[in-house]
């Protein structure tokens, strides 16, 4: 290749080649601003090789050479305004050929040296996509025939996308063939892919897709508390884990041109939740009953009917964890006292050494038998020690 580059630069030199532009003519071109190629003899009226008078040094160079030197210097097989290239190659007599143009078929007379340069200067444009035989960088035979077939453009939208396209199909079906459009069954087409195809005319193709389409929602459990009395009071134990389930739906569902129209409901389906179940302990150990201190011989006070040996212990409504208000309907307060009615009948009057005087006014779950609450407001003093002691029935 660096050899042949360096021989053509040297042909260059050596021999005369004209600058020219696309369309040239037999007349207007002056026979020392050529490079002569040989001709064949033919019913051009074309001389043959003997009768070629070489230009001045090319007996210096082998023809196949020269040749090779020709086809570099005459760049882009087509000529074009902005592809034209600055040296051409001409031939010293034209020679005649025809060319075949889409079924029209026109004679012409050519000093170009290559097909796409005669082409080119006699009008033929060639475009991405356009059939030539022979080829455009083939040398120019005398009386040669060339086929020229153009592409033909086309809109093609496809889903509304738009591409442009040049084809040589001749129904819309063939050029849906060749962008590598597959059509369903759903899908239509307009025109018909039967219809003929038209230079610039627009394809449109609509996309009709029918699909399945599946949501799941979970559905949350819940967590269910059961008092168990045989779990230590305050204690939890999960007897059951919880487990979600869900809502399923499957719906049927219409796009055309990737755009949703319509969807249909038709299935749907609820896996329930495994509820969580956890378990409450509610035993307390009974507490062991305080031994009865030996009975005192107290003196009697004044007034009192009698006197009964008692354990008794103090609460607040608070400590009580109630309403707040006694059996017999008052508050809470220092001077009440629950008991048990079935030994204390309510409404009895008492006095208990270190406490004062009280009434009989509340019960209490765990006040049973010779068992008496001492009661305290929530700003009292709280002064009493849990004991046995004796009291004096008023």
């Amino acid at each position: 290749m660096a050899l042949a580059l360096a021989t053509s630069s040297l042909i260059a030199v050596i021999i005369p080649i004209t600058r020219t532009q696309a369309k040239q003519h037999a007349s207007a071109q002056p026979a020392s601003a050529v490079m002569n190629l040989p001709s064949r003899a033919g019913a051009e009226g074309g001389t043959t090789a003997e009768s070629v008078r070489p230009p001045l040094g090319s007996g210096l160079f082998p023809q196949p050479l020269l040749s090779a030197a020709a086809r570099l210097a005459a760049g882009s097989p087509f000529a074009s305004p902005g592809t034209q290239p600055a040296l051409i190659m001409t031939r010293e007599r034209a020679v005649s050929f025809t060319v075949h143009e889409d079924g029209y078929s026109a004679t012409y007379s050519s000093m170009q040296t290559t097909v796409g340069q005669a082409l080119a200067s006699e009008g033929v444009h060639i475009q991405d996509g356009d059939f030539v035989s022979p080829a455009g960088n083939e040398i120019l035979s005398p009386g040669a025939h060339v086929y020229v077939s153009h592409a033909v453009p086309v809109n093609l939208v496809v889903a509304g996308e738009v591409q442009k396209v040049r084809t040589h199909g001749r129904t819309v079906g063939d050029v849906l063939a060749q962008a590598g459009v597959s059509l369903q069954s759903e899908d239509y087409v307009a025109p018909s892919a039967s219809s003929s195809v038209r230079a610039d005319m627009a394809i449109s193709v609509t996309t009709v897709r029918d699909m399945t389409e599946v949501s799941e929602e979970p559905v949350e459990y819940a967590s269910i508390i059961r008092y168990d009395a045989e779990i230590a009071n305050g204690q939890r134990v999960v007897t059951q884990w919880g487990e979600n389930g869900s809502y399923r739906k499957e719906y049927r569902v219409r796009l055309i041109n990737g755009r949703e129209i319509w969807r249909e409901l038709v299935n749907e389906e609820i896996v329930p939740p495994t509820d969580e179940v956890v378990s409450v302990g509610t035993h307390v150990n009974p507490a062991a009953a305080p031994a009865p201190a030996p009975a005192v011989d107290v003196p009697a006070q004044p007034g009192c009917s009698g006197s009964m040996h008692v354990y008794a212990t103090w609460y607040t409504a608070a400590s009580a964890a109630g309403s707040g208000v006694t059996k017999t309907g008052t508050g809470v307060y220092r001077g009440i006292v629950a008991v048990d009615p079935r030994v204390i009948p309510l409404g009895t009057r008492m006095y208990i050494p270190g406490y004062g005087y009280g009434i009989a006014a509340d019960t209490g779950g765990d006040i049973v038998g010779n068992h008496i609450d001492l009661g305290y407001a929530a700003d009292d003093l709280k002064d009493w020690r849990t004991r046995w002691v004796d009291i004096c029935i008023l």
